[in-house]
């Protein structure tokens, strides 16, 4: 490898490691926040997120698969956040879903939309649940995850 080949790769791996140290540090001019901190929104505002009930198919052998899952399938909100999702029902006939650990649970119809809201009191990760595609069995697992996070301080 040539020296300035060399200088190439300890540049950009010097750049990388400026970047990702300067996102987790605190930093003076963003009043000791980190750069994640400064633009994540605050605790305690309203997220909507718009999930859409898709559905994916393929042959192999000449057998049809089907699969359904919840899109987008992560959401990450902040502990105090109130929640709002809208749920979408594009593919499939109807969708029994529970999202269990703040207690709220529907189903969802094809060309349908409805609306449900939480407020994030809890910090972990939750599932949202698709008890008509729980299992390969039944062309699932349809599940999307809520990350909780704890509060940003201010």
């Amino acid at each position: 490898m040539t020296i300035s080949r060399q200088w190439l790769i300890l540049s950009i791996a010097f750049a990388l490691v400026l970047i990702v140290t300067s996102t987790l540090l605190p930093v003076p001019w963003f009043e000791g926040k980190t750069v994640l901190q400064q633009f994540s929104p605050p605790s305690g505002t309203t997220q909507t997120f718009h999930l859409i009930t898709t559905e994916y198919t393929t042959k192999v052998n000449g057998k049809k698969l089907e699969v359904y899952r919840w899109n987008p399938d992560t959401i990450i909100v902040h502990k105090g956040d109130q929640v709002k999702l809208v749920l979408h029902g594009i593919h499939g006939k109807e969708h029994q879903w529970s999202l269990q650990d703040f207690n709220r649970s529907g189903t969802i119809h094809k060309g349908k939309t409805s609306e449900v809201s939480f407020t994030a009191n809890k910090v972990g990760t939750f599932a949202l649940v698709c008890h008509n595609h729980q299992t390969p069995t039944s062309n699932g697992p349809m599940t999307a995850y809520i990350t909780v996070l704890d509060s940003v301080k201010k």
